[in-house]
Parts: C-alpha cells; sequence; structure tokens
C-alpha cells in the first residue's frame, strides 16, 4: 500500500489485495475517514467487472480497476473527495471527457467514488453482517447509504429490481443517482492436515485472501508459521460445530487418510458448505463413494466430494496441488 501523499508508486503493490472492504472497515473501525471507488458499470469488456472497488485513506490504498490505466487519476478523486466530502461520478474510456486516459481494451466503465465517515451508520450494519456471514446489498447516492440483505426468495425486490434478475452480478446503478454493490461473506478454507501439501493450501489461500482455519488434531500448541488466521489442534467434528459450514465455506481434508476422516467427510458433505475436497488418488474414489453410501448418503450429496481435489495441472508438488486446490475453490465459490 502506497502513501498518497507520495508520487504514484513505480510498482503498484498495493493492486495485490482486492478485498477493498476489510481494508476500508479496518480504518472507519480505527478512526479514518475512507473513500470508496467502485465500478458500477462497464460496457465493452473491461478487465475488471462492476462491483470491483479501490479503497482510500488520506495515506494508503488498495485494490486495483483496470490495468493500471486510470488508478492514479482515480486516486486524485478520491483524495479530493475525503477533502471535500463531494461524491464523483468518473466515465472512462468511451464517451469519456478524459480525452488523455484511454482504456487499452477499449471498454467503458464508470467509477462511483465516495467519502464513508468511521460514524456512519453503515460501519456498524456491515460489521453486524459480516459477522453473521450473511450477504448483503449496499445501496448509495454517494451521500447516504444503506444495507440490506441480500434474501434468497427470488420475489425480494430491491427498489423494484428483482432480485433473480441481481443473482449474476455484483453492482449496477439503480437511477440517475444510486447504485448498489453486492458484499458476499469472505471464503472461509478449513484445512485439516499437517504436511507440506496442507501448508502450502493454507499459505496460498491466505494470500487469495480467504479466512483461513488451519487444523491439526493433536497438533503443537503453536501455530505453523504461515500465520494462518485460526489454529486449531481438536478433531474435525468439534471445528465444524464451532463454524458453521455455510456456501462460502470450504473443506480440505490434505491428511491422505480417508478411513479415519470418513465420518468428518460425511458430516461436511451433509452441511452447507460450498466445497469439500480430500487430497489423493483418483484410484481410490470408487472406494471412498462407495463407504459414503454405506453413511446413507445421497447421488447429489457424493457428488459435492471433490477427490481427487483441484484442476489438473500435471504436476504433484505442495504448491502444485496448492495452486490447482485454490483455483477449483474460486471457480466453485463463483459459481455460487
Amino acid at each position: 500500500m502506497a502513501p498518497m501523499s507520495w508520487a504514484y508508486p513505480e510498482w503498484p503493490m498495493f493492486g495485490l489485495k482486492d478485498d477493498a472492504l476489510q481494508f476500508a472497515l479496518s480504518n472507519l473501525t480505527g478512526g479514518r475517514k475512507i473513500a470508496l471507488a467502485t465500478i458500477i458499470h462497464s460496457d465493452g469488456g473491461g478487465p475488471r467487472p462492476a462491483g470491483t472497488q479501490m479503497a482510500f485513506t488520506d495515506r494508503q490504498m488498495t485494490g486495483f480497476l483496470s490495468g493500471g490505466c486510470i488508478e492514479a487519476d482515480v486516486a486524485l478523486h478520491a483524495r479530493a473527495a475525503l477533502l471535500d466530502g463531494h461524491p464523483r461520478r468518473l466515465i472512462y474510456g468511451q464517451g469519456s471527457p478524459f480525452r488523455d486516459l484511454q482504456l487499452q481494451c477499449g471498454a467503458s466503465i464508470t467509477i462511483a467514488v465516495e467519502r464513508v465517515l468511521p460514524s456512519d451508520p453503515v460501519v456498524h450494519s456491515l460489521l453486524e453482517a459480516i459477522a453473521r456471514r450473511e450477504e448483503v446489498i449496499w445501496i448509495s447516492d454517494g451521500r447516504s447509504r444503506i444495507t440490506t440483505p441480500c434474501q434468497s426468495d427470488p420475489s425480494f425486490q430491491l427498489v423494484g429490481v428483482e432480485q433473480s434478475h441481481l443473482a449474476p452480478r455484483q453492482a449496477g446503478r439503480i437511477d440517475a443517482e444510486r447504485y448498489w454493490v453486492r458484499y458476499r461473506p469472505q471464503t472461509r478454507l478449513i484445512v485439516i492436515g499437517s504436511d507440506p501439501t496442507a501448508l502450502a493450501i493454507a499459505q496460498l489461500a491466505k494470500e487469495a485472501e480467504f479466512e483461513v482455519v488451519f487444523v491439526r488434531p493433536l497438533g503443537p500448541n503453536l501455530p505453523p508459521p504461515i500465520a494462518p488466521h485460526l489454529y486449531r489442534t481438536t478433531n474435525p467434528q468439534k471445528v465444524f460445530e464451532e463454524f458453521r459450514l455455510d456456501h462460502r465455506t470450504a473443506v480440505i481434508f490434505a491428511n491422505h487418510d480417508f478411513e479415519a476422516s470418513r465420518e468428518d467427510v460425511a458430516r461436511a458433505l451433509r452441511s452447507k458448505a460450498g466445497y469439500v475436497g480430500m487430497v489423493g488418488a483418483r484410484r481410490q474414489r470408487p472406494a471412498k463413494d462407495r463407504c459414503l453410501r454405506e453413511f446413507g448418503l445421497s447421488e447429489a450429496e457424493i457428488a459435492k466430494f471433490k477427490s481427487p481435489v483441484g484442476l489438473p495441472v500435471g504436476r504433484s508438488s505442495p504448491f502444485a496441488i496448492a495452486i490447482s486446490v485454490i483455483a477449483e475453490v474460486l471457480r466453485v465459490m463463483n459459481e455460487h
């Protein structure tokens, strides 16, 4: 993250973090005002979809909105919004007044910039939603904002828009002034194991901005040096009871021991977990399926089980497996 009072950095390390909301809430709860820049419309194949955000304080920023074409200019507008509190609506690419700032992809994107103060009630409501792992819709005109639960009932309407029409989208315009942004719970990854593959999966998941829970039953008191968000030495059943396994939770059994884990695998598959997988050889899958049927699991529940885990990459080193696993988890989570 780069101090905004300096020249624009030669290396945009701020863009390696994509979850602008976590950065924003961390600063807001620390008493610092922030500016949010949100893509509310994209036309013509822009590099980032609607709903992508950057967040700014008076000295730091995180996230990225394009391939590097506009971030420096957006930062200037965000700094101005932090000072005067006035919202901005920026258009880049086709139809933009900024002739000197062109998108190399030929697209047109509209960005809303707004200032949010620590005292804004929306901060508390967002924190509550995150604690409950609820999906919410943020509605704003740039000066005032609210959040509303994102209901699963398809008859639910958001300011006259069918909820079912919102499902594949992350943000959009409501009218000339208002826009909405969808916030989903952070992906939580529960990794069970102790070998280098388990460590690599957990480390890469943390870099991918997952919430990582590392589970090593009867393991040492000190957590692994990769510093997961949470570390547990209890058995997986107790971990599953502690953490609600919702559709944004992935469970990876990286202990290679299906016989010892089969009851826990069955519990995970019966839960609402969005992804359940186990590291293991493909030839062992038929035997695992037979065992799960003996536990009374349905064919639909068994079909959720990813074993072997990951997308095929043709290599079996710890980080090769980790890359394939995280890629598959991302793909599955994006389908929900």
